[in-house]
């Protein structure tokens, strides 16, 4: 039996069985084994992952050039935000891909084509091309490509093979110097700007204003989320740069008389307005998502869903539209994984991401006795992030650790409350093993009692995937 290559795209190619069809497995058994590969990645290359993504990006022959892309950044609000503006795309008829990270049950949840994840044969097939590009990478000065700059080539692989009519593209960290900058995006969207990953962006809410406003190219769109005005003025000056139409969140958009339902979730009506004297609204959206902070997500999202449909001329039905923005949910952003007592999970990671729950808690959960279960990164600023998270109205604050390389240890926390003393409201109880402490929590509680698991989104992860596993079922 021969093999024989047919070209797919004019960027790889496909070995099939001559008779059978069947495709060849040139290296991989499995998924796990293919991911096992990437994560083994390692360079000592030159230059920084924008340049390297390109070499290798043009050695496919550019899949990524001309995809139609939406650009999502944003100290917070970015997953939300994606996953709120992919259900109402999908609700118009569209075909879209989304690249999002980090994952929290399977890789593959990075990579999903209308809403489902990416097959295995899929990925399989686009990780046996990352192996090629690799060994390619490797004769050149730039070294081998590794983790997030594997995956946005992956990503630009994928969506070139799949065709869709829009591309939701979430960046790693920052902007201009985010290997996913690559991407020519039509449209920008900034979410929030706060002080987070200090060490790559900047010291300032202005740099990394401008760090993140690098992902608006010429005479594209911009829709910006609740920002203050320093660092919102350094976005409008970079648009203006760009000759790129801005739309800044409660200026040309924003939303109004929002009721709060409690853990079902609220309503509120969207406005726009291109001049001071015309105005226009629509009322009565619904979110499930919990807080005032998805509410402003949410509006983001419209408006940006209303510039993209108005963008490829195509009118918008908000009779589908609306059910699929309330249907929407985003795991591991304020989940409920466990009723009876309730277990919600929630990523904040970061101080305007702990304020944001606060609020929220204090807001829809004023009758439950609020147990909070927390483990984050050493890179993160946890000497302000326990001192705040101290501030809760909760009857107990508990601190674990977890298996990540990153991962605060129960010694760092104790060096941290012993440091931290006069700038906590609280005690902090040390939890040697989390899973006994969950657990022990689900079968000693009542229906008026809740755990809230927060911190790191790897911490939000493994605690996901233990409920699944022992329990066998995520409450919506």
């Amino acid at each position: 039996m021969q093999w024989k290559l047919f070209a797919l795209n004019t960027l790889s190619v496909l070995y099939l069985w001559q008779h059978e069809g069947e495709r060849k497995q040139l290296k991989f058994i499995n998924v796990n084994e293919a991911i096992e590969w990437l994560n083994a990645q390692r360079s000592t290359g030159q230059g920084n992952s924008v340049e390297r993504v390109k070499v290798a990006l043009a050695f496919i022959d550019n899949p990524h050039i001309g995809l139609p892309a939406i650009h999502i950044t944003g100290t917070n609000g970015k997953g939300s935000t994606t996953a709120f503006l992919r259900e109402l795309l999908l609700s118009q008829g569209l075909q879209v891909g989304t690249f999002t990270s980090p994952h929290i049950m399977t890789f593959k949840e990075r990579f999903t084509f209308n809403g489902e994840l990416i097959s295995d044969e899929d990925l399989l097939f686009v990780i046996e091309e990352m192996v090629q590009i690799n060994d390619y990478m490797e004769q050149t000065e730039f070294g081998r490509l590794v983790f997030f700059e594997l995956y946005t080539v992956m990503m630009a692989i994928y969506f070139n093979m799949k065709k869709p009519d829009v591309c939701l593209v979430e960046v790693g960290i920052g902007g201009r110097r985010d290997c996913t900058s690559v991407v020519n995006a039509q449209l920008a969207i900034i979410t929030t700007i706060g002080l987070d990953h200090g060490d790559k962006l900047g010291n300032t809410v202005e740099e990394v204003a401008e760090e993140k406003s690098g992902l608006i190219k010429p005479n594209s769109l911009v829709v910006t989320g609740l920002i203050d005005e320093g660092p919102l003025t350094v976005i409008e000056n970079y648009a203006k740069e760009m000759n790129s139409e801005i739309y800044r969140y409660q200026i040309e958009y924003g939303m109004s008389d929002i009721l709060n339902h409690l853990d079902q979730g609220s309503t509120f009506n969207f406005w726009q307005t291109s001049t001071e004297a015309e105005e226009t609204q629509q009322n009565n959206f619904a979110i499930g998502m919990l807080g005032l902070h998805q509410v402003q997500n949410a509006t983001v999202a419209l408006q940006a869903f209303e510039l993209w449909m108005r963008h490829i001329e195509q009118p918008i039905d908000w009779v589908i539209a609306k059910p699929a923005l309330q249907k929407t949910n985003w795991i591991a952003r304020m989940e409920r994984i466990h009723e009876e007592p309730f277990v919600y999970i929630d990523g904040a990671h970061n101080v305007a991401g702990l304020n944001a729950l606060k609020q929220l808690v204090t807001e829809y959960f004023p009758h439950k006795e609020i147990h909070i279960l927390y483990a984050g990164l050493d890179s993160k600023n946890q000497a302000a992030q326990l001192p705040l998270l101290s501030t809760f109205e909760s009857s107990s604050l508990a601190v674990t650790e977890f298996e990540h390389p990153n991962a605060m240890s129960l010694e760092q926390f104790k060096e941290l409350v012993l440091s931290e003393a006069t700038h906590l409201q609280q005690p902090v109880q040390f939890v040697e093993n989390w899973p006994e402490y969950i657990t022990d929590f689900i079968f000693t509680k009542n229906a008026d009692q809740m755990l809230l698991v927060t911190g790191s989104l790897y911490f939000v992860s493994a605690i996901r995937q233990h409920i699944v596993k022992e329990f066998q079922k995520i409450s919506n």
